[in-house]
């Protein structure tokens, strides 16, 4: 490549850090399975530097899009990403098509957040727009990288990737008329500090309605984020950080709109997503343990 040819692109990028990094490899010397889980997180990361990978599964089941013409929504060969360390970096092309673009982008996103959540994996990100020069070959570097990365840092504070001042005045907000409604408009939300953006499980109230998604899987993907969340309330207790993170998760988790399947045969609700209870909720004693209650709930759960 000839190096003159070089120049900063207008783009999409996203700067995304996982959480706790430093705390699994350190307890991976010890325990065989963190090994594991580190290799399937970073493997899973890895497998999204193929520009391929970011299509239009999760967009083309929007209506919004196929008003907007879904291949308008198409950033595949548009897209770059860089995998190193506990971290990844995503840029993707943009021109007069910002919220197409940005409508895949933050789709994936969220699929990728929801999946490494499952496994246990909580991250922290980032996302702009701006001059950034990111090839093919992984080099990396501009402004925008530099913005996305202080957001992720200064910013973020809990698992969820957060949007720029500079993006969401580019995206289509306010939305005056339903014409103008992309599919990006139902992961992103405003945060009770005011940041703007969508954590790993806003993946699951939007495609609980897709034939792909049954309430099998869901259920199975929300027993997962709840033993996530309650082991994690649970880990430390000189370190308030971290349980503030899981406490925000959980709060969020317990937000979660799921629409209940109802089950004529036993008339009865079917539980897809089961709430996190609070210490002591419900409950008489003075334990200190989230996983105390959760152990107890589940097992009467099992005998039914």
């Amino acid at each position: 490549m000839n190096i003159k040819e070089i120049e900063y692109e207008n783009r999409l990028v996203a700067f995304i850090d996982i959480l706790g990094f430093k705390d699994i490899v350190k307890q991976s010397e010890k325990d065989s399975s963190k090994i594991q889980l580190l290799y399937s997180a970073l493997d899973f990361l890895k497998s999204w530097e193929t520009s391929e990978n970011w299509d239009l599964t999760l967009v083309e089941i929007e209506e919004s899009a196929q008003y907007q013409k879904i291949e308008n929504f198409d950033i595949r060969g548009k897209t770059n990403c860089t995998a190193f360390s506990d971290s990844i970096v995503i840029s993707v092309q943009v021109d007069n098509n910002i919220n197409e673009m940005a409508t895949t982008l933050i789709v994936n996103l969220a699929f990728i957040g929801a999946i490494l959540l499952e496994k246990g994996i909580l991250f922290r990100g980032g996302l702009t727009i701006g001059n950034i020069v990111h090839k093919e070959n992984r080099t990396v570097f501009g402004q925008a990288l530099i913005d996305a990365y202080c957001l992720e840092t200064n910013n973020a504070r809990f698992p969820r990737i957060i949007l720029s001042d500079k993006l969401l005045e580019s995206l289509n907000y306010p939305i005056t008329d339903e014409q103008f409604v992309y599919p990006y408009h139902q992961y992103i939300k405003r945060f009770e500090d005011g940041c703007v953006g969508f954590h790993q499980m806003t993946y699951y109230p939007v495609i609980q309605s897709w034939i792909e998604m049954s309430n099998e899987k869901l259920k199975s993907s929300f027993d997962k984020i709840r033993k996530v969340i309650v082991s994690g309330l649970d880990t430390s207790f000189e370190r308030p950080e971290v349980f503030l993170k899981y406490k925000w998760l959980m709060e969020q988790y317990n937000k979660l709109c799921i629409v209940e399947d109802y089950d004529m045969i036993t008339q009865t609700e079917e539980n897809i997503k089961i709430k996190i209870r609070d210490l002591n909720e419900g409950y008489r004693g003075s334990h200190i343990h989230y996983s105390f209650l959760d152990d107890i709930l589940e097992k009467n759960r099992n005998k039914k």
